[in-house]
């Protein structure tokens, strides 16, 4: 899981590029469905952080995953099967909403098992932790200096009879929630809180995967899509064609994740399904993609 100088690069065929969004639905679904199988499978064989690796990948979140992965073609399918076009429009954003929403969800959950089965990685990065002498140098000055301004400035309120100013409450409610924020900064987060903003920062800033077929922003797009569940704001919720190509972005993130799983260990018989799913999935990525190899030359410049 790190930077490499050369890179698999993948040449969009028109069965990819024209695919339209029910074979799209259908591929997604076959592809994530075996990535969480491969992973439950694969996660018997690892060493390290052995216990924390099979609670993340319980029977239950692999089922939930699934779960999500298999209802991603309903909104559509129910789309297209509605016939009064008195409400046919009103019921196409509701159902937009609904496949962003999913499809954020599945996005989410994508990056989490990948990291979760990884999780030797995880605990090695310094994502998102703050240096302890910084975090200690912050108590300081908060507990110190600055809490004594607020409570100066707290007094001469009292003196001047100003009610709408900084309140001893206030000034309480604030320095918890600092401190709140700094407890947090000390270890990295539990992966099944990891918010899909902050997943997504860590992949890239992390650079776990690397690939020039999608990017943090198109990542982001989905993201910002799936919000529009929040009803009262205002916010773009995309096109059938726009979820169509985002559901791509999510096939070739899956795909890369597939190729960096490890294989089964030689002992090990393949199972029939993975045999099946894998020659499937195989057959299929041949048919969408012609295959070259490159050298990532800003990397050896930087290596």
């Amino acid at each position: 899981m790190g930077t490499r100088p050369v890179i698999l690069l993948k040449e969009r065929t028109d069965d990819f590029n024209n695919m339209p969004l029910e074979e799209t639905l259908f591929w997604i679904e076959r592809f994530s469905c075996h990535l969480a199988s491969e992973i439950d499978f694969l996660k018997m064989y690892e060493s390290e952080h052995v216990e924390e690796i099979r609670r993340l990948l319980n029977e239950d979140t692999i089922k939930r995953f699934k779960g999500v992965a298999l209802s991603l073609k309903f909104p559509y399918e129910n789309y297209l099967n509605h016939s009064d076009p008195n409400t046919k429009e009103i019921l196409e954003q509701g159902l937009l909403v609904q496949s962003w929403s999913s499809l954020g969800s599945l996005l989410e959950s994508t990056l989490q098992i990948f990291l979760a089965f990884y999780y030797r990685f995880y605990q090695r990065s310094e994502w998102y932790k703050w240096d302890k002498e910084a975090i200690a140098q912050i108590e300081k000055v908060l507990m110190g200096d600055f809490k004594s301004q607020l409570e100066s400035i707290i007094e001469q309120n009292k003196i001047i009879g100003d009610t709408k100013g900084l309140t001893n409450d206030i000034k309480k409610s604030f320095l918890t929630k600092v401190k709140e924020i700094l407890k947090h900064k000390i270890q990295l987060p539990k992966i099944e809180r990891i918010t899909l903003s902050d997943l997504i920062d860590f992949y890239f800033s992390e650079n776990v995967i690397e690939s020039n077929d999608y990017s943090k922003a198109d990542l982001q797009i989905i993201r910002d899509y799936r919000n529009a569940i929040h009803a009262f704001q205002e916010r773009r919720i995309g096109s059938w064609d726009e979820y169509n190509n985002y559901l791509k972005a999510v096939i070739l993130l899956t795909i890369d994740m597939l190729s960096r799983l490890p294989s089964i260990p030689d002992a090990v018989p393949f199972p029939e399904w993975y045999v099946n799913d894998k020659t499937e999935i195989t057959m299929q990525e041949n048919r969408w993609f012609n295959y070259r190899l490159a050298v990532d030359i800003q990397q050896l410049k930087r290596s």
